[in-house]
């Protein structure tokens, strides 16, 4: 394991055209829920926030608040990934709860406390049910990526005056995701600080912020996260392309560069769903569809798409999981939120408003809190298409 320095990375990136990630043209219009379609998902949002905080649990003597994993079973009890979701979720509906920073802050006390040992500037991925940082104590790309959302959407919502400032930790987190999750090998994002050798090249679509990305350039100034932004665009490009003409779909893996880059083998890390699109990439659509570029919302909205074909325009007919090719894995047969909510975000951009109404409305009608994962998906992405809620960036 090796710290990454910024001329390695200006290396790796060079080839890369830098065009800064600030207002891009915004592209295909922007659809939304129909007036009592949005009514009712913003009730249903109201009602999965009080079930959601039954996730939180508290250390009064540390100032921590945590989001705890459920899922888990004691194992990993918190992860770093709940973590960012709790701070973008809290800065979201604080108009929702007068909790909500009282929340933030204490997450915010807890991110700070449990450091990478690898990169003190990253979240340790992992805790036990003590909340003690355990299985190597390095960091998880997408945790850390959605703290530094989360922080900025603090600043957005309450300003930096309080008890931390929030813009200048999420600039010591971006340069910290800079110095120690970018590949010197492929330029794209690693899946933690302890990558290195033959895992400099794999790379995990769901933490293909790009969104997040035009934030980060746009809170720091710093140019390079526009070649950041192009690498990663390109590799969604010929990934759709190459690897999933027919449906868009990507990989919960890749091996490569944005020029090379494929599905990772079966068990490169997970399972031999490695490749497939499964329980990491249910997220792209998310992902893709909350940015401000208008070729990673089209990528999005292929596979929303994809996916209204599947279900014969009813989401309450769409399997979980499939090939690249679209194909249903076996076993796949059931539901689950994780992987129809995201696609809200998907066809907001797709011109196809009676999709995006089913969606929203198949949405609303579910108010029960069901998971840690499928409900952080669903409430993720609901508040994402909300214009009562949601902060953009």
């Amino acid at each position: 394991m090796h710290r990454r320095t910024l001329l390695t990375l200006g290396a790796a990136l060079a080839t890369v055209p830098a065009t800064a990630p600030t207002t891009p043209a915004l592209g295909a219009t922007m659809l939304s829920p129909a007036t009592t379609t949005q009514r009712q998902m913003d009730a249903t949002i109201r009602v999965l926030w009080a079930g959601w905080k039954t996730l939180l649990r508290r250390d009064a003597a540390r100032s921590w608040w945590a989001v705890r994993a459920d899922a888990q079973k004691g194992t990993n009890s918190y992860v770093a990934e709940g973590q960012g979701y709790g701070l973008m979720l809290c800065a979201q509906l604080a108009p929702l709860d007068p909790q909500a920073r009282a929340y933030f802050d204490g997450i915010t006390r807890y991110v700070l406390d449990h450091p990478s040992r690898i990169d003190p500037g990253l979240h340790a991925a992992e805790q036990n049910d003590r909340m003690v940082s355990h299985n190597g104590q390095d960091s998880a790309t997408d945790g850390d990526m959605d703290i530094a959302m989360g922080w900025l959407m603090a600043d957005r919502r309450w300003g930096s005056d309080g008890t931390y400032n929030y813009r200048r930790l999420a600039q010591a987190r971006i340069a910290a995701i800079k110095r120690s999750l970018i590949s010197p090998t492929t330029g794209l994002l690693e899946l933690g600080d302890w990558s290195n050798g033959a895992w400099e090249n794999v790379s995990r679509p769901s933490d293909w912020m790009i969104g997040h990305f035009g934030a980060f350039h746009r809170a720091t100034g710093d140019a390079s996260w526009g070649a950041v932004w192009s690498r990663h665009l390109a590799a969604i490009r010929r990934l759709q392309s190459v690897h999933a003409p027919r449906t868009g779909l990507l990989p919960d893996f890749t091996t490569g560069s944005a020029s090379t880059i494929a599905p990772a083998p079966a068990h490169t890390l997970e399972s031999g769903h490695d490749r497939h699109y499964y329980y990491n990439s249910c997220r792209v659509p998310l992902r893709l569809g909350a940015s401000r570029h208008p070729e990673a919302r089209a990528a999005a909205a292929r596979i929303s798409g994809w996916a209204r074909t599947k279900c014969g325009g009813d989401p309450a007919r769409l399997p979980t999981g499939f090939t690249l090719d679209g194909a249903t894995l076996p076993g796949g047969s059931y539901q689950d939120l994780a992987f129809i909510a995201p696609l809200v975000l998907g066809a907001r951009w797709g011109g196809d408003q009676a999709w995006l109404d089913a969606l929203g409305r198949y949405l609303a009608a579910r108010t029960e809190f069901t998971s840690y994962y499928a409900s952080s998906i669903q409430l993720l992405s609901m508040v994402s298409v909300s214009r009562t809620y949601a902060l953009h960036f």
